[in-house]
């Protein structure tokens, strides 16, 4: 049964485009001859250095790891091999009747713009597809990182489309009160004394007390009841 995986790897984010192309070479890799990987360069200074590389260095790397060494029966992977600078075919056998027969390979082109992996069926049979082969494509995301950082390779150059940002006018803040009946009034700054056209009193000075001074210098404070008993007495 063929069943589809996702692998997040990282990067730039797909648009939804580039998604429809995904998702549609995922849907052709479940024919005999579909295209399983798939990667650009922004150009590769040797094709025969990546070439033999990938055989020689990247493929005995997988071959040793546990979802290959562990496969016991029916078709695995034995040996790459460069039938041409710029060509890598993994080969596929079985084991029958004690001799090696050749079912399938996984053929990966290197150009000097990217790298693709495709299924190639020997033997058509009931199986469509490779045991072991999500193995090795999900290895190459890793081989295609490994040649940039060794210089083997050169990462293309993405293009981010530049978005104008458009000013946002803040819209101008209106101040409002609650009624206690739920209605929302506006305030008006006319109300108030000022509003009605009142005067600000003139300034007052401050901390001077002022004293009541008398009428006429004549006017002298009556004498106290004490001074009067005093005098009657003396007469």
């Amino acid at each position: 049964a063929w069943a589809p995986f996702v692998t997040s790897l990282p990067g730039e984010a797909l648009t939804d485009e580039e998604w429809s192309a995904e998702v549609e070479r995922a849907m052709d890799s479940s024919s005999a001859t579909g295209i399983l990987f798939e990667t650009e360069f922004a150009s590769v200074p040797s094709l025969k250095r990546l070439t033999d590389w990938v055989a020689t260095k990247w493929f005995p790397a997988i071959l040793k790891t546990y979802e290959i060494a562990t496969i016991k029966t029916g078709a695995r992977p034995v040996y790459a091999s460069s039938p041409e600078e710029g060509k890598v075919e993994i080969l596929w056998q079985k084991l029958e009747d004690f001799k090696s027969v050749n079912v399938g390979k996984l053929v990966i082109d290197i150009s000097e713009t990217g790298m693709t992996a495709r299924r190639q069926m020997i033997e058509l049979g009931g199986e469509r597809s490779l045991q072991g082969e999500n193995v090795f494509v999900r290895r190459l995301a890793d081989a295609a990182a490994q040649a940039i950082e060794k210089g083997l390779a050169v990462k293309p150059i993405v293009v981010v489309p530049v978005i104008e940002e458009v000013p946002v006018v803040p819209e101008p803040v209106v101040s409002t009160t609650v009624a206690s009946a739920g209605t929302v009034v506006k305030e008006d700054d006319s109300a108030g004394p000022r509003g009605a056209g009142a005067r600000r009193s003139s300034q007052r000075s401050r901390g001077a007390k002022r004293r009541k001074e008398p009428s006429s210098p004549e006017e002298k404070p009556p004498a106290s009841s004490g001074e009067e008993s005093s005098s009657s007495t003396w007469q």
